[in-house]
């Protein structure tokens, strides 16, 4: 409790108030409940900030209301349990007041006290939960920073990925073209110059004639693998005749030459195709069909190419031994899986495999068309 009288004139206050009541009480003859105005420099005394003080006060009011009443003259002859009596509750109606506001000035006290310390505590929370903010706004900044770095990281791949299989295509086409344009058209001079000679020497020996025959064969043989090998590397029929005659070739091909059940259809073709979703599920379809040659054991192929709401799709169904779908392959040489994924993602695209084993595979690769609807 704060203090706002001063202490002397509490003080001043109390003595002269005590020492009046004192000259009074003792003029007074027992039987006059005057000792009660004692209590009068008790509650003066509250008023100070020292705790001892008014307990000080009601001491030395306690002994003179005693000494008083051993000094007073008792005229009327009372009772000597009266004056004891009404001295005594004086006394008690002294030291009551004194007590409850001692209780209360500690609990006062008490609560200024856990005031302070919890004012104390949430000063102390908030410096730490300030520190704890500081930390996460580092943090965060960090952490965005990092995003928007792994970001740019993925943005950059995704163009270099992109930019790859756009050389690895152009030089594809360069192989290809110089495959069939220079060196079978070598083979198939080849082969006429061995023609040429069979008919210039007629007189050759059979011998001579079934190994110039055999050499001509083996020249036909290389230049069909080379033809096949061209194709491989790119068909110029994708360039030519686009993507719906392409796939119809290479299915076809597929299956003739590993005795294959195939069907193909290809319904609500768009006008245009960019070269980059053409040549993407070309490839996505022939690694597929590598696939299903290689490891299915299947008998029966479909293949499907349609136009939908959502954009291009590609769906390629066999029958095969099928696989675990959660033990994505990769094979050496080819696209593989995770490859055939990645090739789709790059024309924002995605790619789904359904399958088990002893159920086949359906593999699906779904293109948005926005640009070309």
């Amino acid at each position: 409790m704060k203090q706002t009288t001063p202490q002397w004139v509490i003080s001043s206050g109390v003595a002269a108030l005590t020492v009046a009541l004192l000259v009074v009480d003792l003029h007074t003859p027992l039987g006059v409940a005057n000792h009660i105005l004692y209590l009068g420099p008790v509650l003066l005394s509250l008023l100070s900030s020292q705790r001892s003080y008014p307990f000080i006060i009601s001491g030395i009011v306690t002994v003179l209301i005693i000494v008083a009443g051993l000094m007073s003259e008792n005229p009327h002859d009372l009772p000597l349990w009266v004056p004891i009596s009404n001295r005594a509750f004086s006394i008690w109606a002294m030291w009551v007041p004194v007590w409850y506001f001692r209780q209360r000035r500690d609990h006062e006290l008490l609560l200024q006290r856990m005031n302070t310390e919890l004012e104390e505590r949430v000063r102390d929370r908030t410096r730490q939960l300030a520190l704890v903010n500081e930390a996460l706004v580092v943090e965060i900044t960090e952490r965005m920073r990092t995003e928007h770095s792994l970001e740019f990281s993925r943005r950059e791949l995704t163009r270099l990925a992109s930019q790859l299989i756009r050389v690895q295509e152009d030089e594809r086409r360069r192989i290809s073209r110089d495959l069939h344009d220079d060196i079978n058209q070598r083979l198939a001079l080849l082969s006429i110059e061995l023609e040429g000679i069979q008919r210039q020497l007629p007189a050759l020996t059979p011998s001579l004639t079934q190994a110039i025959r055999s050499i001509s064969d083996r020249v036909a043989e290389l230049s069909e693998d080379v033809r096949h090998l061209a194709y491989h590397y790119h068909p110029s029929i994708l360039d030519d005749l686009g993507l719906s005659i392409a796939l119809q070739r290479l299915v076809e091909d597929v299956g003739s030459r590993n005795h294959l059940e195939t069907r193909i259809s290809c319904h609500d073709m768009p006008a245009t195709l960019s070269q980059d979703i053409a040549t993407g599920l070309y490839r996505i379809a022939q690694e597929s069909l590598n696939n299903v040659v290689r490891h299915a054991k299947a008998s029966r192929v479909d293949v499907a190419l349609a136009q939908s709401r959502i954009g291009l799709t590609l769906t390629i169904t066999d029958n095969g031994v099928g696989f675990l779908t959660d033990l994505p392959r990769t094979e050496s040489g080819g696209l593989g899986l995770l490859s055939m994924k990645e090739r789709v993602a790059l024309v924002g695209g995605t790619l789904s495999i359904e399958s088990a084993i002893g159920t086949g595979t359906r593999l699906q690769a779904s293109i948005p068309l926005m640009e070309e609807a």
